[in-house]
């Protein structure tokens, strides 16, 4: 579903803010660090113990820029976590929606763009009942993992709206 940043590349972020920070001053970062680098895309135990270390010994005792990048670095992990959790049925549904308005298998991919293609050609009126439940559907999914908190989601949830 993400397409940048990748999951890897969050994490090689927060490993690089994680080493900028004084070892001296919060010695679980070695530790954390450590399970960053074991880190897979099933492991929310792992994550939400880092995510507890930045809460409770970063976030409190930063100021300044590096307060800043843990609050940064907490909420990427929180995406992460949602990614890992919701993505793959996500996308499922989205493809199963893809094909059913485009008449055609493949991959999501593939599908997206030639979605873009239909409608830019006005092959595919954007007045057409599919095509706004589509969209719609696939921007909520979207929003409940990146923005589960946002209040145009919320709002939308509150009015009916599917999650997916």
């Amino acid at each position: 579903m993400r397409s940048e940043p990748t999951i890897d590349e969050l994490i090689i972020s927060i490993k690089n803010f994680l080493e900028s920070l004084n070892i001296e001053i919060f010695p679980d970062i070695k530790k954390n660090i450590k399970i960053l680098n074991e880190i897979n895309e099933i492991d929310d135990l792992k994550i939400n113990e880092i995510i507890d270390f930045i809460n409770n010994d970063l976030i409190n005792n930063l100021s300044g820029h590096d307060r800043f990048y843990a609050f940064v670095a907490r909420n990427s992990l929180q995406i992460i976590q949602r990614e890992i959790n919701l993505a793959n049925d996500y996308e499922e549904k989205e493809i199963i929606r893809l094909e059913k308005l485009l008449k055609k298998k493949g991959n999501i991919k593939d599908l997206n763009k030639l979605l873009c293609e239909k409608i830019s050609n006005k092959e595919i009126n954007r007045d057409n009942n599919d095509l706004k439940d589509h969209l719609v559907r696939t921007t909520m999914a979207k929003l409940s993992i990146d923005q589960p908190n946002y209040s145009g989601y919320l709002k939308a949830i509150k009015d009916g709206y599917s999650r997916d």
